[in-house]
């Protein structure tokens, strides 16, 4: 298996609150990250593709895995409210956005790459979501 990982820097803003919650229970949930005014991160965003076959040599061109992020994540996350860009319904853990790194860049990959997204938030809290390659048999 062969993988390819490159790394990506963006500073975002955010604020973990979810309209389900009273102000209490935000605060309980989420700590001081539920603070209304919001706070900002310098994000590292790794994406991982693993794959069993290389084309021309590659199993995924570097520049053209640059110009995906560019064009449909960086738009998304770079010096952006995490909030207002999802809307007000998405809470903007580091869960949340793995998963929303994933499915932007989901639709314009192979179906036979396995794809990865870590996110380090802090030196103290990175998080990450896997998605494994459909099945071709299936």
């Amino acid at each position: 298996m062969f993988s390819l990982g490159k790394r990506y820097h963006f500073a975002a803003a955010h604020t973990l609150r979810s309209p389900q919650l009273t102000a209490t229970d935000n605060e309980r949930v989420y700590g001081r990250c539920a603070n209304p005014s919001g706070h900002g991160h310098d994000y590292l965003v790794e994406i991982v593709l693993c794959g069993e076959t290389l084309t021309d040599d590659v199993l995924f061109g570097h520049g053209q895995l640059d110009e995906l992020v560019a064009s449909h994540v960086a738009p998304q996350f770079a010096y952006c409210d995490l909030g207002v860009t999802f809307g007000p319904d998405f809470i903007a853990t580091g869960e949340n956005l793995v998963q929303a790194v994933q499915a932007l860049l989901q639709p314009h990959l192979p179906g036979t790459l396995d794809l990865t997204v870590r996110l380090v938030e802090t030196e103290k809290n990175a998080f990450a979501y896997h998605r494994r390659a459909a099945d071709p048999t299936l």
